[in-house]
């Protein structure tokens, strides 16, 4: 990973602690439901880029 891909995932942190850090000064209940739903969205992220580069994997179902 060069620096470019640390300093975007630094930022992302970074990014994702201010945003439930402000909610959380409004409602800290609304801050943890924003929580849950962008980490669900990152999963989903990291499950496609994960699929994507996995060893062996067809685009195609059903290819042989």
């Amino acid at each position: 990973m060069n620096i470019i891909g640390v300093a975007s995932w630094v930022a992302g942190l970074f990014g994702f602690a201010l945003l439930i850090a402000g909610v959380a000064l409004v409602s800290v209940p609304a801050a943890l439901i924003v929580a849950g739903v962008l980490l669900l969205f990152w999963a989903y992220l990291a499950d496609r880029a994960a699929a994507r580069i996995a060893p062996g994997a067809s685009a195609e179902v059903g290819e042989k």
